[in-house]
């Protein structure tokens, strides 16, 4: 009896090996620095085993900023300080800067899941890389921003001249393609003009230094009248081409900087920025016009294909502790009113056109037809459908309108 329970034991202890020996390890692709990065990395603290060092290498990096050069020599000594507990770090080449220095990032790190114990390799990347990575192949999921996946496989979408807003984005894509939205990350950074923190949405804004000497409901309708005019519109540099996708007539030149290029110009020229809560343009007395061309934010990208493979189970594992947040979900829809209300607030009287109902920042008629509806992860090609549940649907959505609007009087009647 007792040669057979071990026998048996023996036989579990082999199988119990044998699994941690096949379990996959995933890999997810993060920006190797700023803020994006630091918030991701606070978020996952509490939810891996390995966190001892969490605190401090997002410290280093922070401090690495202030510490970036063109020389790569002094880069490498302030690294250097930081040897002795082997922290994950290496030295990038910041692009985004026009001085283009050598800076501390993020190099990847292993980590096991507290909730179950699925191992998962955490890399850093340039921001624009990030999903690209995802769509060769290279990695199971990514932390990308709804800008920077734009600009990388815009021209992937069927009709990407309506995709503004993320929850339009699967199903503007041929089912071929593997990399898929699986919800919001819902990352927040401080906003002193609420004092509280709020998630990290952004405008992509026309703006200017003066107001226009016509009246325009929407910025397509200005950007078409200054095609016509060849009037001068900065763009930053990774969005050049996705402007001039939409715009071929429209006379872009590319900066590093879009608000100095617009201050400075003596010919009145406007720009497209990505504005978060607007106190830079606030502070240099810039002019925002109408609703935004896109709206972006934090987004978790997966390999759609990886994910549904039946023994795949770790990839589901992953994604299921990092909770990504549908586009109708509630927690989301109060993040949009709060960042409306401080963009509105911080800005003022120099927000010409202000769209009247909050709620064309979430939907239109329009958006909704062309397929920015709910889906959950459990439907196919995490895409609307346009046959299930159609009704159901368009009830959640009045529903979402109606609770935005709430939550904005609110806010407004509360500040």
């Amino acid at each position: 009896m007792f040669l057979y329970l071990t026998q048996i034991i023996m036989i579990l202890f082999h199988k119990i090996y044998e699994g941690l020996l096949n379990q996959k390890m995933i890999s997810l692709t993060i920006p190797q620095s700023g803020r994006t990065f630091e918030n991701f990395m606070h978020k996952i603290r509490d939810e891996v085993i390995e966190n001892e060092n969490i605190d401090d290498t997002i410290a280093i990096i922070k401090k690495g900023k202030k510490s970036k050069s063109p020389q790569i020599s002094e880069v490498v000594s302030f690294l250097n300080q930081y040897q002795d507990k082997l922290y994950p770090l290496g030295i990038f080449i910041d692009r985004k800067r026009e001085e283009r220095p050598y800076r501390v990032g993020f190099l990847g790190e292993n980590y096991t899941l507290k909730k179950n114990n699925v191992e998962i390799r955490v890399e850093g990347a340039e921001p624009h890389n990030c999903s690209t990575l995802v769509s060769l192949g290279e990695a199971d999921l990514a932390l990308a921003g709804f800008d920077e996946l734009l600009t990388t496989t815009q021209e992937k979408l069927v009709n990407p001249s309506i995709v503004t807003k993320w929850g339009l984005y699967n199903y503007n894509l041929p089912k071929s393609k593997k990399i898929r939205v699986a919800g919001s990350a819902m990352l927040k950074i401080w906003n002193s003009t609420l004092d509280d923190y709020v998630q990290d949405i952004v405008g992509f804004f026309l703006i200017g230094k003066t107001k226009p000497s016509e009246h325009f409901d929407h910025p397509k309708e200005y950007l078409k009248h200054l095609e016509k005019h060849k009037n001068i519109v900065y763009v930053k540099g990774r969005y050049t081409d996705m402007v001039r996708s939409a715009y071929p007539k429209l006379n872009v030149i590319s900066v590093h900087d879009v608000e100095d290029a617009v201050v400075d110009s003596k010919e009145n020229a406007l720009g497209l920025e990505i504005v978060q809560s607007g106190s830079t343009l606030q502070k240099k007395e810039l002019y925002l016009f109408g609703k935004p061309l896109f709206l972006s934010e934090s987004l978790y990208v997966v390999n759609y294909y990886s994910y549904i493979q039946p023994s795949n189970s770790e990839l589901r594992d992953v994604v299921s502790t990092l909770k990504p947040v549908s586009y109708y979900d509630d927690v989301h829809i109060k993040e949009i009113a709060k960042w409306f209300y401080a963009l509105e607030k911080n800005v003022g009287s120099h927000w010409i056109n202000k769209p009247k109902d909050i709620t064309e920042f979430l939907v239109n008629s329009n958006e909704i037809e062309e397929g920015l509806r709910p889906y959950r992860l459990e439907t196919r090609y995490w895409s609307a459908s346009d046959s299930y549940k159609v009704e159901e649907a368009y009830e959640t959505i009045e529903k979402a309108k109606e609770n935005l609007k709430t939550y904005y009087k609110e806010l407004k009647d509360n500040n």
